[in-house]
């Protein structure tokens, strides 16, 4: 049996895409990804989540979310 398993990196910049789309509102969505940074603090692969975020058009949110975490 495979189970998928999201990394704690594309869990966070899934929850930015979903903060994004609906209209940057969702208190939820912006704490789940304030607790995954707080959560894997220092194990995080920066450069992955800077390149997939510029990608995907969260840049702005991921380097708010980091100065807040």
């Amino acid at each position: 049996m495979k189970a998928w398993v999201a990394s704690p990196e594309d869990t966070l910049l899934a929850k930015l895409e979903r903060f994004l789309i609906g209209g940057e509102v969702s208190e939820l969505q912006w704490r789940d990804v304030l607790d995954v940074l707080k959560v894997q603090s220092g194990l995080l692969e920066q450069a992955y989540m800077d390149r997939m975020a510029v990608e995907i058009g969260v840049n702005d949110l991921l380097k708010k979310a980091l100065d807040q975490a």
